[in-house]
């Protein structure tokens, strides 16, 4: 073929080759109006991949050129839709819901070359992150500078964040199409900020030590603890702990035991008893328990 098309695989315009072409032409009865549709499979000539080609034109599909002259011009679609720049967060289900439901739109928006449909989604990605947060303000200026304001951003950020309002507002409100070029430098920022807030932290769960703060994670940490030896032999919590002790912000273990001791005495949890030794309270270690909680993930 005389002209480079993109292929997925290597991620920029590569040449093709044909392999199979069909070709359909039309119009009306007096000539005025004609058109052509071409269709084809073509191959990446460096990777080998496999597209599907479509190329369609009209008599009345005419654009001025430098010269302010009349030039035809056809609309190439190349299937399946694929990103030309960026890229797609593979673990989605590491995303709440709603967030997850339009990031997947608007990407599909973005592939499809659907401009302001991408500008509106990019902005209603941030509007769903502000919602799941619990950032309750009247717009969407004043939300932003709340996630900043309550530690879930950083001040560069969520003047990144501003640029997405900006553009979403323009293609919503104006109708005005932005640039192509524009958007892959957005979903650059979307991806950053999903990854940092949702991604990161359950990647690297349980792979590396993190901070506790949370009665879930510090429930998992005791779990993980209990070994067939300690059976039947008391421990304080600082013994279970150990060296973990380090990982829980100031003041936090005390806070946490008190539920842990409420979960125990409401027989949610059979694998500690309580032993009371004067003021100090120790564990005495009934079972090995489970670490994986089926149906929860």
């Amino acid at each position: 073929m005389k002209k480079k098309y993109f292929c997925r695989n290597c991620k920029g315009i590569r040449n093709q080759s044909a392999l199979h072409k069909v070709e359909k032409r039309g119009g009306d009865d007096d000539g005025y109006f004609q058109w052509v549709d071409k269709y084809f499979i073509i191959e990446c000539n460096g990777c080998e991949t496999i597209s599907f080609l479509n190329i369609y034109g009209n008599t009345e599909m005419t654009e001025p050129n430098e010269e302010g002259y009349q030039d035809y011009y056809d609309d190439e679609f190349i299937y399946p839709y694929s990103l030309e720049k960026s890229y797609e967060i593979e673990t989605l289900s590491y995303l709440p819901e709603k967030i997850r439901i339009i990031y997947s739109e608007t990407i599909n928006a973005l592939k499809a070359n659907s401009y302001i449909l991408t500008a509106g989604g990019l902005r209603a990605i941030i509007e769903a992150l502000c919602n799941y947060l619990k950032i309750r303000k009247d717009n969407l200026e004043e939300r932003i500078n709340l996630l900043n304001e309550k530690g879930h951003l950083t001040v560069s950020e969520s003047k990144r964040l501003h640029s997405i309002r900006f553009l979403g507002n323009d293609a919503l409100h104006e109708i005005a199409k932005p640039k192509k070029e524009h958007l892959y430098i957005l979903l650059d920022i979307i991806n950053h900020l999903l990854v940092n807030l949702f991604v990161n932290d359950k990647k690297i769960k349980g792979q590396i030590e993190t901070q506790i703060d949370s009665y879930e994670d510090f429930l998992r940490l005791i779990k993980n603890k209990i070994n067939k030896e300690m059976i039947d032999k008391e421990y304080s919590l600082n013994q279970i702990i150990d060296k973990s002790k380090r990982l829980f912000p100031k003041g936090k273990i005390a806070e946490l035991e008190v539920q842990l001791i409420e979960e125990i005495n409401k027989n949610n949890l059979t694998f500690l008893k309580i032993v009371t030794n004067g003021d100090n309270t120790n564990y005495k270690v009934i079972e090995v328990p489970s670490t994986f909680d089926f149906g929860i993930f």
